[in-house]
């Protein structure tokens, strides 16, 4: 008779046991702390933006590739020791670097940085494989990364979606210091933990790529559930976060629970799952409203079936082996380009036109992942022989309903703050009256990443905060864009002022125009410009501001980057056209034109004042922010007259520097 190994504590069989929780918490950390680096690659490529957009791409894949190199560095350093040892000094490395990337800007920050995220793709990829390399390791695998993601939405909606990474104040470091301490004490356990060593190989570790790359662009981003769906910040994200724990939750169940007599039906599922993520990412990336919330848990309930599923470990070499750990080192490169590449191609269409819906890059990353399922073989479930205890039939067993509880808990904390924020701050619109002038800020925010490639948002809020301004105009707000570090900047800013916000996309719905204002509004519109030469979609946002003589019609607008003056001119005919009716009009924005070019002769041709010319210092520059040698960001009216316009020469938060208007109508 065959008989299992069982443990000297408990006479259970090792099999029924479970993962030790330590493992899996290890895993669950790794994967917020990772996806938080790799939300910091887009602002920390700022750096390399500056030289050229190949040099940007260029930069990122190396980055994501060097992955491996760290890897293998791990298993050399260690002297190819068992797989929990590797993990326990590459999760210590990847903290003390973390710690030193908070604490630095500008070149260093950089070079750390980017240095850092691939470190933790290496450690990450190890600590997969060693919790997947356990029997029916690849299913608490996928439920460990599933709880780790709620864990890391649940953080950024306490923090607003603005990174612990970029925050130097004692919020910011405390979060980090907790976590890492965390994220090392699980290691430590998982190392003195026997049941933690690896039995079973695992061969596709690659799937990790492509599932990183959609929790940063979608699944796990509370932004993009946002601004995707039109849906609050507060309710979009707490959303997001239940169906990644839900998805973790039903692979734990299922996993434990099946019986031979279900193997048919699992295996009928598992030839439909592959291609649930592909379809639902191509839904939730063209639908809109409240269907997305729902799109969205439908592709985190099959991404991680198929993570599960890819990962599930066969008889083999053990992960302990040298030649095998050394392996699934190496294999961190294929995990580093499968989660930079789909990101990559997809921003890189703004800049350099693909021929092609962007948007078709990040449905192929969820045709890859569904691949790795693909033809899977689903052995029947072992029998455990006659003789031995039942196996416990609870429906979680200990360690992953353990980590539920806290995963589970971050996500209530950081939800309820979410919802508190919003209920608390959500401003009563004031009535303009004729006690004084209006003050106006205009401001292309570039995402909100400065030229120290750092992201600051505190900072932005207290120079707009210091004008004491009714109107807010805006540019380049980015609402969980990959390139702006996943920040829902529209919503942290409007609960930040206390002030209402109204947003239109442009690029994608991530990315455009808002206007923030305490003062009541109406007729809300979103205009869409020509596309021309692009490379890029522009668009213009308007509001009525109710005022004593009649409406105020406040307009934020950015015009076309590249030198194509066609296509601005087509831009500003459209802009016009959608103001003629509006005899008091204020539009500010980014025009990409200088004075006396045809674009700025047009406007004002049209009877728009020009307020930096009416009542400020026309040879002020506002673009770059720093030593600034181009003025084209403008402010202009029209049934108003301008008190004051000054360009705020200190605030060095964004590429281009704000204007600061006072007017009142005429």
């Amino acid at each position: 008779m065959v008989t299992m190994p069982t443990t000297r504590a408990t006479g259970v069989p090792e099999a029924e046991q479970g993962v030790p929780v330590s493992l899996m918490m290890a895993v669950a950390l790794l994967t917020a702390v990772t996806l938080e680096l790799v939300r910091s690659t887009g602002p920390l490529l700022e750096i390399a933006f500056d030289i050229s957009v190949y040099a940007a791409a260029g930069t990122a894949a190396a980055t994501y590739l060097v992955a491996a190199v760290m890897g293998l560095a791990l298993v050399i350093v260690t002297r190819r020791s068992d797989g929990p040892t590797v993990l326990l000094v590459g999760v210590i490395a990847l903290a003390a670097a973390r710690l030193v990337t908070q604490g630095v800007t500008g070149d260093t920050r950089f070079v750390v940085g980017l240095a850092t995220i691939a470190l933790s793709i290496a450690v990450f990829t190890l600590g997969v494989a060693v919790l997947a390399g356990r029997e029916k390791g690849g299913h608490a695998a996928a439920t460990a990364i599933a709880f780790g993601a709620a864990f890391g939405v649940g953080i950024q909606l306490a923090l607003g979606t603005w990174d612990a990474y970029w925050r130097h104040d004692v919020v910011g470091w405390g979060i980090t210091v907790v976590v890492l301490v965390g994220l090392i004490g699980a290691a430590q356990g998982a190392r003195r933990n026997s049941q933690a060593r690896p039995t079973r190989h695992v061969q596709r570790v690659w799937v990790l790529g492509p599932a990183l790359s959609l929790m940063w662009i979608a699944i796990a981003n509370g932004g993009f559930a946002a601004s995707q769906s039109g849906v609050r910040l507060a309710i979009a994200g707490p959303v997001a976060a239940a169906g990644l724990l839900l998805a973790g939750t039903v692979i734990a169940i299922v996993e434990r629970n099946r019986s031979a007599r279900h193997a048919l039906s699992l295996r009928a599922a598992r030839f439909a799952i592959p291609t649930v993520p592909a379809v639902a990412i191509a839904g939730l990336s063209w639908a809109t409203g409240p269907v997305v919330l729902v799109l969205v848990v439908a592709a985190q309930l099959a991404a991680f079936a198929i993570i599960a599923q890819a990962l599930d470990g066969t008889p083999g070499k053990r992960l302990d082996q040298p030649t095998v750990l050394v392996r699934v080192a190496a294999s961190a490169s294929l995990v580093g380009l499968g989660t930079i590449l789909p990101p990559l191609i997809f921003q890189l269409d703004y800049d350099i036109p693909l021929g092609f819906p962007n948007k078709l890059v990040i449905v192929a990353a969820a045709v890859l992942l569904g691949t790795a399922a693909a033809h899977r073989r689903d052995p029947m479930p072992e029998v455990a022989p006659a003789g031995l205890e039942p196996p416990d039939r609870s429906i979680l067993d200990r360690s992953t309903a353990a980590l539920l509880l806290g995963a589970g808990a971050m996500v209530l904390v950081g939800g309820s703050l979410a919802v508190g924020r919003a209920v608390s701050v959500d401003p009563q619109p004031d009535l303009a009256s004729d006690a004084g002038p209006l003050t106006l800020v205009s401001w292309n925010l570039h995402y909100g990443v400065n030229p120290q490639a750092g992201v600051d948002l505190e900072q932005i809020a207290r120079s707009i905060e210091e004008q004491n301004p009714s109107i807010v105009i805006l540019q380049e707000v980015s609402r969980g864009w990959v390139l702006g570090g996943g920040t829902d900047m529209a919503t942290w800013l409007a609960q930040r002022l206390k002030m209402n916000v109204s947003y239109a996309p442009a690029a994608d719905r991530q990315f455009g125009n808002a206007i923030l204002t305490n003062l009541a509004t109406s007729n809300v519109t979103s205009i869409d410009l020509p596309y021309g030469n692009g490379p890029q979609d522009r668009s213009a946002i308007s509001v009525e501001i109710a005022m004593p003589g009649g409406p105020l019609r406040v307009t934020s607008v950015h015009l076309q980057n590249k030198n194509h003056i066609p296509t601005r001119i087509d831009q500003i005919d459209t802009l016009l056209d959608a103001q003629a009716d509006a005899p008091m009009l204020v539009i500010a924005g980014d025009f990409n034109a200088q004075p006396n070019s045809p674009e700025i002769d047009k406007m004002t041709d049209s009877g728009l004042v020009s307020a930096q010319d009416a009542s400020g210092d026309p040879s002020a520059l506002t673009d770059p922010s720093i030593n600034p040698d181009k003025r084209i960001d403008w402010v202009f009216g029209r049934g108003v007259s301008f008190g004051n316009t000054e360009v705020l020469a200190d605030a060095l938060s964004s590429d281009h520097l704000p204007l600061v208007v006072t007017f009142a109508p005429e």
